[in-house]
């Protein structure tokens, strides 16, 4: 039995699991989003401005490739769901 053949083949699920992965990508924004805005100067308290930004940049690079990885991924899914079979 291949991979074609079986049962569960990725094929049928390949169009929800991109739209998962699409999901994830939001919300790792939306966090990111949330740390951005939570980390932000302001005159009343906060963080210096240089504190904040050192914390917008480290937290951006793991958010920018947690998204881009799973974008990649929505892009394999959905070659794989408009393949014929």
């Amino acid at each position: 039995m291949t991979a074609s053949d079986s049962p569960m083949s990725v094929r049928k699920y390949a169009k929800l699991a991109a739209l998962g992965a699409v999901g994830v990508s939001l919300g790792v924004f939306a966090l990111y989003a949330l740390i951005a805005v939570g980390s932000r100067h302001t005159a009343s308290g906060g963080i210096d401005p240089t504190e904040a930004a050192v914390t917008w940049i480290s937290a951006a690079v793991p958010c920018a490739a947690i998204i881009a990885a799973h974008l990649a991924y929505v892009k394999v899914l959905l070659a794989e769901s408009k393949k014929p079979g």
